[in-house]
């Protein structure tokens, strides 16, 4: 299976697991599923609508943190990505932050379709607590991740370099997968949508050999 991100659909916002749609390919089998995180103001929704080549699919605010939710889309009618809520804005009250952080590692655990995530970080940043925080959740989640280093327009190319040295430095593990994104200058979908297909086609890869290997031990 190859995914071209064509023909994406929004298919609905969800709190709890119970309202978390099942959804299935034109066969029958469960779509495989991509999140995207990061903090709220990384673009995530712009990297979004860039990637579907879609404006306004994805609702992008001048406020950060205004998604508060987790929202689900498909693309191809055959992959589903999850939108969710960004992490880290302060301005945000207290009282919903709070909320935040056990839904997305509720969704994170208990999620069987999710089989990749994308984690957005801003070129021009480091990693504070949250991020160390959304990774060890990962980790622990045990899912495959690439890191996207957004707004690379905003640095020169001698900076990007060396942001991207102290950003995988700062989050030290080993065979990070990581790419570079700018919506404004067109730069990375291309790029984005092969290391796709190429982490999740080894997922199913990784998938048929462990399945040939418990036949063979029965």
């Amino acid at each position: 299976m190859k995914y071209f991100f064509k023909n994406p659909v929004f298919i609905k916002t969800a709190m709890k697991e119970p309202d978390y749609p099942l959804l299935l390919t034109v066969k029958g089998t469960p779509m495989q599923e991509i999140a995207v995180t990061g903090r709220s103001n990384v673009g995530k929704s712009s990297l979004l609508n860039h990637i579907f080549a879609r404006k306004g699919l994805v609702k992008t605010s001048s406020s950060p943190g205004k998604t508060q939710a987790i929202n689900f889309f498909t693309t191809d009618d055959t992959l589903s990505l999850v939108d969710l809520p960004g992490y880290g804005y302060a301005k945000v009250p207290l009282e919903i932050r709070k909320k935040w952080g056990p839904m997305v590692q509720k969704y994170l655990e208990k999620r069987p379709t999710l089989e990749l995530v994308l984690f957005l970080f801003d070129i021009r940043r480091v990693p504070n607590e949250d991020d160390f925080r959304m990774m060890d959740w990962l980790i622990h989640a045990g899912k495959s991740v690439i890191l996207v280093l957004t707004k690379v327009d905003k640095v020169k190319s001698n900076e990007k370099k060396a942001n991207t040295d102290k950003i995988l430095k700062a989050f030290a593990l080993q065979n990070l997968y990581h790419t570079h994104y700018s919506v404004t200058k067109n730069i990375g979908r291309k790029e984005l949508i092969a290391m796709v297909n190429e982490a999740l086609g080894e997922v199913v890869n990784d998938a048929e050999a462990e399945a040939e290997s418990v036949g063979e031990d029965e």
